[in-house]
């Protein structure tokens, strides 16, 4: 009797979780949701170690600065670079003219002697079209380039770099020199110039550093802590991000919302994206977050006052993202008084007319500069000179020839693909 009384229990008990398990195969709350395709984090790989390739510009106009020794970083420079680059990962050198040759062994040493510059025609086009995008290139260059064809350089770094979510930056050091400079103005002058050991005399000549922005900020912050001359020296960055702190929400701060309350019943995989719900569909809605703008090492400055909201809303219709067509949304920035870097953005909506009721909505808000409000760092104005023609007993060979137009287009490559954004926020506003 006891044996069918248990027997009878073990077949209800597996009944019963047939029954449960049968309910989860059609429970879908505990699944994760798929974010909008474009608005996805792309989580790029954080690796201690990466390749690195220098490149040489091996052209006659850059034998000036290694002659002279008083205030002369570009003799160190070699092995710098191989310090910091083996620092990072394995190192190979280069030089480049017109085409590119890899040097063996400790070759690269050479370069910071005057002999080994004899080449006569610049193409910095080619180092990018042979530079590998997942590793760290450095071309170090007087950013000549022959026919002044820097446009050319900008579109490629742009399709190769920015379009693939990589940085680029530019390292300036004004460094003693004598030698000749060439193509100067309309009539492609060459000109004699000595520095000699004035420092106010010296001319710049530059780094471009592209790859993964990790590696990027990491090889500048090297630099900066090596560099013991107390040479004049610029720092740019060009990235899609312009701050470190404020990409996500959970590197920001949310303040007391309106009419949204926190949720936690959807299972997010990203946990960077917070979830909400609405008190009254009727009444106005708002979320603020504070947060702190910190600028890395070359960042552009930014006009506050120039800044383009994006905002756009989403309804999940039968497991398809709908975008829907009023995605207006006040958003208003302000500084924290008395705490300077330091900000509150505050979005207001009006959730019976922005959302579909009985889904789950999505939000995008970005706040991002114009270009009018994306400015140069003062060093790219103060070294630059115009490309006119100059009386021999004027021409200042402490500044680089369209120093504004070479760096302007590289910032506009920026604009071009992916425009940088001081915050970048998703949220997802639960209506079922």
């Amino acid at each position: 009797m006891q044996r069918k009384i248990f027997e009878m229990l073990a077949l209800l008990l597996i009944v019963s979780i047939g029954f449960w398990c049968s309910g989860c195969e059609g429970d879908t709350s505990n699944s994760p949701l798929q974010l909008p395709e474009n608005y996805r984090r792309s989580e790029m790989a954080q690796t201690n170690r990466i390749n690195v390739e220098v490149y040489f510009d091996a052209t006659v106009s850059m034998k000036g600065y290694t002659t002279l020794a008083a205030g002369n970083v570009y003799r160190t420079l070699p092995d710098l670079l191989s310090d910091i680059g083996s620092s990072m990962g394995e190192i190979k050198f280069y030089c480049f003219g017109e085409n590119i040759t890899e040097l063996k062994g400790r070759e690269y040493r050479k370069f910071s002697s005057s002999e080994p510059y004899n080449e006569i025609i610049t193409a910095v086009h080619n180092v990018v079209d042979k530079s590998d995008s997942t590793h760290l290139s450095i071309i170090v260059t007087d950013l000549f380039e022959s026919e002044a064809d820097w446009s050319n350089i900008s579109k490629k770094i742009r399709d190769k770099f920015f379009a693939n979510h990589l940085s680029i930056a530019v390292i300036g050091i004004r460094n003693s020199f004598n030698g000749e400079i060439f193509d100067v103005g309309l009539n492609a002058a060459k000109f004699q110039y000595d520095s000699y050991d004035y420092p106010y005399r010296f001319r710049p000549f530059y780094m471009l550093l592209l790859g993964p922005e990790s590696a990027v900020k990491n090889f500048m912050q090297k630099f900066k802590e090596r560099q013991t001359l107390p040479n004049d020296t610029g720092y740019l960055l060009l990235s899609e991000n312009l701050s470190d702190s404020a990409s996500d929400s959970n590197k920001m701060t949310l303040e007391m919302p309106e009419n949204f309350f926190v949720e936690e019943k959807l299972n997010l995989t990203d946990k960077s994206i917070k979830e909400f719900g609405v008190d009254k569909l009727g009444a106005p809605a708002s979320l603020t977050w504070s947060f702190s703008y910190d600028p890395p090492l070359g960042a552009c400055m930014l006009d506050m006052a120039e800044m383009n909201s994006d905002v756009k809303i989403f309804a999940l219709n039968d497991s398809e993202w709908e975008l829907l067509p009023d995605s207006t949304a006040e958003v208003t920035l302000k500084p924290v008084e008395g705490e300077p870097n330091k900000f509150t953005v505050e979005i207001t909506l009006m959730p019976e007319r922005n959302f579909k009721e009985g889904q789950i909505n999505f939000v995008h808000v970005e706040l991002s500069p114009s270009e009018k409000g994306y400015l140069m760092p003062e060093w790219v104005r103060n070294w630059n000179m115009p490309n006119v023609d100059v009386d021999p007993a004027n021409f200042d060979g402490s500044k680089t020839i369209n120093l504004i137009h070479v760096l302007s287009s590289l910032k506009d490559s920026v604009f071009a693909t992916s425009r940088p954004a001081l915050f970048n926020l998703n949220f997802i506003v639960d209506l079922r």
